[in-house]
């Protein structure tokens, strides 16, 4: 073989080898048939070329393409290569999941139970799920938004606070004035107001010393109301109701004319005639006083017919 030929299949064999390895690394196996597949999300954040594509925890094939597409509702598509050795069921879910602590993305198949299976290029559908980072952080931009709330709030309260405080610093100042002098007259009231509760203990030690002539008094009333209770004051009553019955029937003869009573109290002619005589007789005892010897005559030794 001439020399331009052997360097002619070494640099094929270096290009192919070359070919090879780049694809390796981007996780390609030229040795191995894969079959393609789409898949379109809102937001790719952290997938990147040769993300890894999991089915069940075995990496079983890669991303090989990233697009915007402008013209499907400006989402963004993604292409990646499985595997021919993989089966897809058609209702089967590439969910897009944080893969690790540091925030890199990849996505993992969810086999569907379907007994059928797409086709090379077809498009699953697709779900994304949010990692506690991104949780944490919306958590956190909710309580961020609440606190600055309630620091505005608390704001408004202590500058309305200020307000009232300045606008009634007189009144504040008098108000507490007052009650300074009141501090100072109750102290100086504190003896008689010493006196007052020795009184009142003293009271109470009375009647804490008195407290058996206290029962025995309870005693006598409960046995007092005990008796009223045992009495008969229903026949007590009924009696009481009977005499004023009789008592006005005898008012109601007297305010008749019928009886002697009634018509010497109603009669207006006999009370004239009566207080006519007694007139004339007070008239007589008054003239019989003044004259008695009109009516009466006495002799010791005698005397004339005229005597």
């Amino acid at each position: 073989m001439r020399k331009e030929i052997k360097i002619g299949i070494f640099t094929v064999a270096i290009l192919a080898l070359l070919y090879w390895g780049i694809n390796f690394l981007k996780g390609k196996d030229l040795f191995n048939r894969s079959m393609t597949y789409y898949a379109y999300y809102d937001n790719v954040s952290g997938i990147q070329m040769s993300s890894p594509i999991i089915i069940r925890g075995i990496n079983a094939g890669t991303v090989t393409g990233i697009k915007f597409r402008p013209d499907l509702d400006n989402t963004v598509e993604v292409r990646f290569d499985i595997k021919s050795a993989y089966r897809i069921p058609d209702n089967s879910v590439v969910r897009l999941f944080t893969n690790g602590l540091m925030g890199g993305k990849a996505l993992e198949i969810e086999l569907g139970d379907s007994q059928n299976f797409l086709p090379d290029g077809a498009t699953l559908r697709s779900e994304s799920e949010s990692n506690f980072l991104e949780l944490a952080g919306s958590e956190l931009d909710y309580f961020k938004q609440k606190l600055n709330q309630l620091i505005g709030s608390l704001d408004l309260t202590l500058t309305s606070i200020n307000s009232i405080l300045t606008d009634n610093r007189g009144t504040i100042a008098g108000t507490l004035e007052g009650l300074r002098k009141g501090a100072e007259a109750f102290g100086a009231k504190g003896e008689e107001i010493q006196h007052i509760i020795d009184d009142i203990n003293t009271v109470t030690g009375t009647l804490a010393s008195n407290s058996e002539r206290i029962d025995a008094t309870m005693a006598n009333l409960e046995n007092v109301t005990g008796s009223l209770a045992e009495a008969d004051l229903g026949q007590t009553v009924v009696r009481l109701n009977t005499a004023i019955d009789e008592l006005n029937t005898a008012l109601a003869a007297v305010n008749s004319t019928e009886g002697s009573i009634g018509m010497l109290m109603n009669d207006r002619a006999l009370y004239d005639s009566l207080a006519q005589a007694s007139a004339n007789l007070a008239s007589l005892l008054e003239d019989l006083e003044t004259n008695p010897k009109r009516y009466v005559h006495f002799s010791l030794f005698g005397g004339g017919k005229d005597k």
